[in-house]
């Protein structure tokens, strides 16, 4: 904690002064799509979002969707190996597989993982224009496994004259990536796709500070995505958004002894597909929206000391939404879905389950000063029967003031994942478990935000609590079981400054208090995290300087050799990239990670990068 005022501290003179200088353009209303499912504007949603920019993901240079998610409020990047490691989002103190995460509005977890989690390693910033995030039980909209919140990846739409890019980029640890991509709008039809390829030696996944690891673990990653929409007529509108990635990392043993591994990987393939169609009427105020959707996990582990293995997971989902304006006031939105799961191995035979949801909410508007969400949700699952789940959302905005008062109560309810329900026992000691009981959870927050001086500054406060019960977990000896509960509660916080033309800043900071049902801390949960970004565009907007701090204080962890919890100590980063545009077809591009060489870990046992240099060009035509 002292270490944490000293950086508050550190940070008063930046901000101080950011009242008094320069002027700002004021934003046009924001819409979100994944908290309502339509398109809304953020001052009348009563959830807690944050929307990440295709501008802002450009400054911070960043390739991975986890580096530019990890220092956001609420949200805890953990990756357990170097890079194209095991990488997942804890949010506001939930399991990673509480975060459903969607590519598109597609559920990308990943059904042959132990819990039907995503794993973020191989998903690259490729083709993406914004990042959703919204936090809060959303079971009500999207089904099981969103009890702690969503994550919506939304693809580029092409628009304008056609263009294309092309470039290159290299630097520590024998890293190289070639990237390009095309967009535009050709009549009717809109289309972007961008493709990349990334090598690197990488570094030891094993910690390099426990004895005997020394061995690089390299990373190579394929990707391509592409989005095309074509409108024939004013009413009707066909598309398909489609992503490939593909991932061949190095591995090393962990979870106890941490150790280097001679040739250990996995090959890493996936696939997602969501073809779509979309009809008008009454003048916009009715639409109806049929889609399909295809995902597709392959893992395959190579020379592995317990021989090779593979692993096999796909889901299918199939989703009517009807939504209709009975009055300009009043949005009413229905929708029906069928989800299957599937999943292999070879030690595990094929096993599947399936769902039937239908939902209804309805969006209120009482003279433009009350905004109102209530949704209710029947699941049908295969194993588990009928489950019942409700959302109420309520926003407050004040236009005169720049107030808005906000606030949520949702249910949500997670079936067990087919591996945690017939798991196979593992060395003599069991695993799966078929009398698993769903994991139930009530979630709540209230939040104040606030706008001043035409919005050069900007602030908002919210606290959370999230309850879980029957949570499940792996315990040795006995397998996934069911404990009696979880809890998580705390406080976000940001403010936002515009300080000169071209010059911002924005600071965040969460608290969160985990417990379970023993009143110990939840592993890998720092109860402080603050988060700070600088940015400065100047030369006439042809140069670009960002700066980002993140500070996680200590958190717990179990080290599986010892059979005992460990402390990881608490760690700053902080990480620098500049962009310059030579010419109007020309940018070059200069990254800094882990500017001061911090030595730090986010799981036990497991290596992190070190001082990080990464420079780049790229053409646009």
């Amino acid at each position: 904690m002292r270490r944490f005022g000293k950086l508050l501290l550190g940070l008063l003179p930046v901000v101080l002064p950011c009242l008094a200088l320069g002027q700002q353009e004021v934003k046009l209303q924001e819409l979100v799509v994944t908290a309502t499912r339509i398109p809304t504007p953020l001052m009348e949603i009563g959830s807690s979002v944050t929307v990440i920019t295709e501008e802002e993901i450009k400054r911070k240079g960043y390739r991975t969707v986890k580096d530019i998610l990890k220092g956001e409020p609420g949200i805890d990047a953990i990756t357990t190996g170097g890079p194209g490691g095991q990488s997942s989002i804890l949010l506001r103190g939930m399991e990673s597989y509480h975060t459903l995460v969607l590519i598109d509005g597609l559920e990308m977890g990943d059904p042959s993982l132990t819990q039907r989690q995503f794993n973020f390693a191989n998903l690259t910033v490729d083709n993406i224009e914004r990042i959703e995030i919204v936090r809060g039980p959303q079971s009500v909209l999207y089904g099981a496994d969103a009890i702690g919140g969503v994550i919506n990846i939304i693809t580029k739409k092409g628009r304008g004259k056609p263009s294309f890019y092309v470039g290159i980029e290299g630097g520590s640890y024998d890293t190289f990536r070639e990237f390009s991509g095309l967009s535009g709008q050709i009549e009717r039809v809109s289309f972007s796709m961008a493709a990349s390829h990334t090598r690197t030696t990488g570094f030891s996944a094993a910690d390099e500070d426990l004895p005997g690891n020394s061995e690089d673990d390299g990373w190579e990653n394929f990707s391509f995505s592409t989005r095309l929409d074509f409108e024939p007529t004013p009413w009707l509108t066909l598309g398909l958004s489609l992503r490939s990635q593909n991932g061949d990392t190095e591995l090393d043993l962990g979870g106890g002894p941490y150790q280097d591994c001679d040739n250990y990987h996995v090959e890493h393939e996936e696939f997602f597909a969501k073809p779509y169609v979309e009809i008008l009427g009454l003048d916009g105020k009715w639409r109806q929206r049929i889609s399909f959707g295809i995902a597709n996990h392959d893992r395959e582990y190579k020379d592995s000391p317990w021989g090779d293995s593979n692993y096999s997971g796909r889901k299918y989902e199939v989703s009517w939404q009807h939504d209709i304006t009975i009055f300009d006031s009043n949005t009413l939105i229905l929708g029906a879905e069928f989800e299957q799961e599937e999943m292999e191995s070879t030690f595990m035979e094929k096993k599947s389950a399936y769902t039937y949801s239908l939902f209804a909410q309805n969006l209120l508007n009482l003279k433009e000063v009350s905004f109102t969400t209530v949704g209710i949700r029947w699941d049908h699952h295969k194993e588990f029967g009928d489950r019942m789940t409700f959302r109420i959302a309520q926003a407050f905005p004040i236009e005169k003031t720049g107030t808005k008062l906000k606030g949520s109560l949702g249910t949500g309810f997670r079936a067990p994942s087919l591996y945690e329900l017939y798991g196979p026992p593992f060395w003599g000691m069991p695993v799966g478990n078929s009398e698993l009981d769903p994991e139930r959870s009530v979630g709540w927050d209230i939040g104040l935000e606030q706008s001043l001086f035409d919005g050069l500054l900007k602030g908002g406060l919210t606290y959370f609590c999230n309850e879980v019960d029957d949570l499940i977990e792996y315990v040795s000896g006995r397998g996934f079981i069911n404990i009696e509960e979880a809890l998580s509660r705390g406080v976000e916080a940001f403010v936002e400054v515009g300080l000169l033309k071209g010059l911002s800043f924005r600071l965040n900071y969460t608290y969160t208090h985990t417990e379970d049902d023993e009143g110990r801390r939840l592993l890998r949960r720092p109860l402080n995290k603050l988060g700070a970004n600088l940015n400065w565009t100047f030369l006439q907007e042809r140069a670009t300087v960002n700066v980002d701090l993140l500070w996680v204080d200590d958190r717990k962890d179990y080290d599986w050799a010892a059979g005992r919890r460990v402390r990881l100590s608490d760690y700053t980063l902080v990480n620098m990239g500049l962009g310059f545009k030579v010419h109007k077809n020309c940018e070059c591009s200069l990254r800094v990670e882990n500017v001061f060489n911090e030595d730090y870990e986010e799981a036990y046992g497991y290596g992190t990068a070190g001082f990080s240099v990464y420079g780049g060009v790229k053409l646009s035509f």
